[in-house]
């Protein structure tokens, strides 16, 4: 039986990977240099594959071995760290781990911690990891303003002595409670309101104007964008969308990218995959928020797979 396109693609990016880490790790033998150029040369996907790996390692500044030779050098060792602190910190910038507004912001959590946090007029707000949120109270409304991240709100109900409505505001739009408790995300395209007990009011705006609204029940879950678009509710597996409130990450047939890209929430350093195929690889599993090397390591051996870590920085699976 012969592999599929997409195997004996995954099968040449994990070979590839390994001569780079190889390579990298120290002197070859006459025979390994011998074996590896024999393969290199034994096909043109093999030579591209490894262009590919090598000119990943090299971004990640862990390349060839003449490199890490040259890494010996006082000199270089400081270029190198400069490097390296801008290379994170272009992750940062890309990934939301360095936002202006969060210098400014009420309550902040670091990357991996998740905090609870009780508001003046009784009501509670659960922040993940990396979030950032702003309190606005007045004589005419409680306000949140969610900067960055992602935050469940346990509300305090209006009475007779709390007339106030409860929202939560973030990339143009609004929240507003018509119930007690829901999720609020703020991602990379927008925000995602999620319900799970009673009902929301989520608008957004168009040049300053509120122009659209629905309604979301419980179980639902509703999109919009930061050019105001709105979306329509969608039936949720709330449960498991929350479930980080508790430490836990749920996945049920999730493809990898997405799984990769949650567990990157709660972690410094990136978890890359060598070949975008694999991101459409299926996990299911649940997983702790504080050991995502763990959920690597479970989801590599669920999906046969391999990682490799990359001095703090990264880490790749393939």
């Amino acid at each position: 039986m012969t592999d599929s396109t997409d195997d004996q693609q995954d099968r040449i990016d994990a070979e590839a990977a390994e001569w780079v880490i190889r390579l990298g790790g120290g002197k070859l033998t006459p025979e390994e240099k011998r074996v590896f150029a024999t393969w290199r040369s034994a096909s043109s996907l093999h030579e591209a594959a490894f262009q590919r790996a090598s000119s990943l390692w090299s971004d990640l500044d862990v390349g060839s071995r003449e490199k890490k030779a040259r890494h010996r050098r006082t000199a270089t060792h400081v270029t190198s760290a400069g490097i390296a602190g801008l290379f994170v910190l272009g992750l940062g910038i890309g990934t939301g781990w360095v936002e202006p507004g969060r210098w400014l912001a009420d309550y902040t959590t670091p990357v991996g911690e998740i905090r609870t946090v009780h508001l003046a007029d009784g009501s509670m707000a659960v922040m993940d990891s990396h979030t950032a949120l702003s309190v606005r109270y007045t004589a005419s409304e409680r306000r949140i303003v969610l900067i960055g991240g992602e935050a469940y709100f346990t509300v305090a109900p209006v009475t007779v002595d709390e007339r106030r409505p409860f929202v939560v505001e973030s990339a143009g739009g609004t929240s507003t409670a018509l119930g007690t408790e829901f999720m609020v995300a703020r991602e990379g395209t927008g925000v995602d309101t999620t319900v799970t007990e009673h009902s929301v009011r989520v608008a957004t705006r168009d040049v300053g104007t509120l122009h659209r609204s629905v309604i979301v029940e419980e179980g639902q879950s509703v999109h919009y964008g930061r050019d105001g678009t709105l979306g329509t509710p969608v039936s949720v597996p709330a449960a498991s969308m929350t479930a980080w409130r508790n430490g836990q990450l749920v996945f049920d047939n999730a493809t990898l990218s997405d799984v990769i890209g949650r567990l990157n929430h709660y972690r410094r350093g990136r978890i890359m995959l060598m070949s975008s195929g694999l991101g459409a690889r299926r996990v299911s599993g649940v997983f702790s928020c504080t050991d995502t090397d763990g959920a690597v390591m479970a989801i590599t051996r669920q999906l046969a797979l391999r990682s490799v870590s990359v001095g703090g920085l990264a880490t790749v699976i393939y």
